[in-house]
């Protein structure tokens, strides 16, 4: 049985130390943010681009690395790169 008020465990990297994100909201976030631009590739001939698998492990390890904040938005990638993270975020299970 866990200790309720035992100390959290320490962060797997720097990337872990969350932060308040503002006074008005109590939401913690990574101190770094992982911009979803580069996700996907509808863009391909302007901005390279990203197989899905690709951008699930780099999912993956932004948040094995302890981040939880992703910059996305609907006109990246022609709204690939919101819905890839959509379905990393679902297939992961890491929405509550």
């Amino acid at each position: 049985m866990s200790d309720l008020f035992a100390p959290a465990p320490e962060p797997p990297t720097e990337l872990g130390r969350l932060m308040i994100l503002s006074k008005t909201a109590g939401i913690r976030v990574s101190p770094l943010i992982l911009g979803g631009m580069s996700i996907g590739d509808a863009w391909s001939g302007v901005m390279g681009s990203m197989r899905k698998e690709r951008a699930f492990e780099l999912l993956d390890g932004f948040y094995e690395a302890g981040g939880n904040f992703i910059d996305t938005a609907n006109n990246y990638q022609n709204e690939q790169s919101e819905a890839w993270i959509g379905e990393w975020i679902i297939s992961r299970r890491l929405r509550d």
